[in-house]
């Protein structure tokens, strides 16, 4: 099953302006988080109908508490936090296990177009890089994927994950020398 948010395009606006309805700011919210959420729940669990029902509970969260958030600026990491602690709590529900050497796995991806992953990943690269990042704890495969992927800066995958710029940076070192490690494992070499 593939993640296909359907929602009719909205402007962006704000919970907060005076008279904005509360469905037009989700729907906004929605329509420009939807497919990054999806892809990054993907990442963090591996499966795409795992990631589908994360992104659900992600929104579910957000539309709920949408009230709490009171700077629009910061929306980009008020979802990815509530999507982050969505995954951990499925993972950690499911007692999460990845078999190694599992070659059958393939992830569909719902968006189509070629993005700039696409273009560096592709084919059997692909999948071992996927395998290599299932490998990794999930607070590594999280810094990881929020800076590398999402293109996160340390503060905001400091307010993403609760933690201080200097313990993000530690984080993501140990993060990448894991994820070499994994690479190395999959027999990927420089």
């Amino acid at each position: 099953m593939a993640w296909t948010p359907r929602l009719a395009e909205t402007p962006r606006v704000s919970v907060h302006e005076t008279g904005v309805d509360r469905e037009a700011a989700f729907a906004s919210l929605f329509e420009e988080y939807a497919t990054p959420i999806y892809n990054y729940a993907l990442r963090m669990v591996g499966d795409p109908d795992r990631a589908a029902d994360i992104a659900q509970d992600t929104f579910i969260k957000a539309y709920r508490k949408l009230d709490q958030l009171t700077d629009d600026a910061a929306a980009r990491s008020w979802i990815y936090r509530i999507a982050t602690n969505t995954a951990i709590d499925d993972m950690r529900r499911r007692k999460f296990t990845v078999p190694m050497g599992d070659e059958s796995r393939h992830h569909d991806r719902p968006d189509l177009r070629p993005g700039p992953e696409a273009q560096v990943l592709g084919g059997v690269v692909d999948e071992r890089i996927q395998r290599a990042l299932l490998r990794l704890r999930p607070n590594h495969r999280q810094c990881l994927l929020l800076s590398d992927v999402e293109d996160m800066s340390a503060l905001q995958i400091g307010e993403v994950m609760g933690m201080s710029y200097g313990a993000v940076r530690t984080l993501l070192c140990r993060a990448r020398a894991e994820m070499r490690d994994a690479l190395l494992a999959e027999g990927m070499t420089r």
